[in-house]
């Protein structure tokens, strides 16, 4: 055998050896991406924490309160967000029972979502809980089940799953979810968030004047004449 042929033997079988690594690798990877939806699929759920049965003010939407009220707050918050869940736990039924309930403020919740893409899920999730009626509901079950930031808690399983505690239809629920359907409602409250100067959450808008929650009582009770 010539040099030139012995050479041209080792660059064939070069190339043929560079192939079958590119094979290998696409099939491996290929496994690994198989295995990996097939892992998600069967995942499990986890614990679901159940909402208690609750009485609020008269609802509509995305609102609860007196539609004709002296004063609009509007809460710009993130399902995900710590701080956001520490207000849910620990001021917003007195919130509620202080100013709502008694038809002083008008009570708007706007999903602030900016923590990532399963903030984003959940906020569209509970715009599909609406189509049932069941926003507030979905909001609350949403916080008692928080669990951090961006680690899986509100995968699109759950969500469902969560649908399904609140006793909504869970198949309509899915292809709301599935089908992206108030993404562009999750993104224009974003915008109108942004618009508005909001750069954190929980903040809120009284009267169109922002305020942290810190401040929040003692804002309306000023507004009140308290």
């Amino acid at each position: 055998m010539g040099k030139r042929q012995e050479i041209r033997n080792k660059r064939i079988k070069k190339t043929q050896n560079q192939r079958r690594i590119v094979l290998i690798s696409v099939i491996a990877v290929s496994l690994l991406i198989s295995a990996f939806v097939i892992y998600q699929s069967q995942k499990p759920v986890g614990e679901i924490k159940m909402l208690e049965e609750k009485t609020r003010p008269e609802t509509d939407g995305l609102s609860m309160g007196n539609p004709d009220a002296a004063i609009v707050v509007e809460e710009f918050s993130d399902f995900q967000c710590v701080a956001c869940f520490n207000f849910w736990q620990n001021y917003e039924e007195d919130f509620i029972n202080r100013y709502v309930a008694t038809s002083d403020v008008l009570f708007k919740y706007v999903p602030f979502s900016f923590l990532g893409n399963e903030s984003l899920q959940a906020a569209e999730a509970a715009y599909c809980a609406e189509d049932e009626g069941r926003f507030w509901d979905y909001h609350d079950t949403l916080f008692l089940n928080w669990n951090g930031e961006n680690a899986g808690n509100f995968s699109d399983k759950r969500l469902v799953a969560f649908a399904g505690s609140l006793g909504l239809d869970e198949n309509s629920f899915r292809t709301c979810l599935n089908s992206n359907r108030y993404n562009n409602d999750v993104q224009e409250v974003l915008r109108y968030g942004r618009t508005s100067g909001v750069n954190a959450t929980p903040t809120f808008l009284v009267n169109g004047k922002l305020v942290y929650s810190d401040a929040l009582f003692s804002t309306i009770d000023e507004l009140l004449g308290k």
